[in-house]
């Protein structure tokens, strides 16, 4: 049997990497709002018309998103969209690009207030996202536009 690039990858040693985020689909922003704040001690750190971005007590960032269009519950119309991974290493940034790559050949990355965004997709087709640096050395100050889609 041949190695393969991806195989060679997950030998290596790991990357030092967590996940930090969700980006939940909402029906009602307000009432997530009051919902996430109440239950889980949530505060929020960026509001606009129809998402906001919530930190947990320990750092996890929740963005909700209102999605008008999405007023059944049907799955996959509201709740979780995607996780993002952040790391704070930008040597562990370069191997993770390289990793990505070896299952997709069209990752790309670009920067949004000075956090640069890896994207690609994972074996069923659904986004990847991950951030360099952490929100622990780059607080968040806005939602990058592409989290909407």
């Amino acid at each position: 049997m041949t190695s393969t690039k991806a195989d060679r990858h997950a030998q290596e040693s790991p990357v030092s990497l967590d996940v930090v985020a969700s980006v939940v689909r909402v029906s009602d922003l307000d009432r997530s709002l009051k919902f996430y704040c109440d239950v889980f001690s949530c505060r929020v750190a960026v509001r606009e018309a129809d998402m906001a971005l919530l930190l947990t007590p320990q750092g996890f960032e929740i963005y909700l998103r209102q999605n008008d269009e999405f007023n059944s519950r049907a799955a996959g119309a509201l709740g979780v969209h995607l996780l993002m991974w952040a790391t704070d290493s930008q040597s562990d940034m370069q191997r993770i690009t390289d990793r990505l790559s070896a299952y997709d050949s069209a990752v790309y990355s670009y920067t949004v207030e000075g956090m640069t965004i890896l994207e690609g997709i994972d074996p069923d087709r659904f986004r990847v996202i991950v951030a360099y640096p952490t929100h622990r050395r780059l607080p968040r100050t806005a939602i990058a536009e592409r989290l909407r889609g």
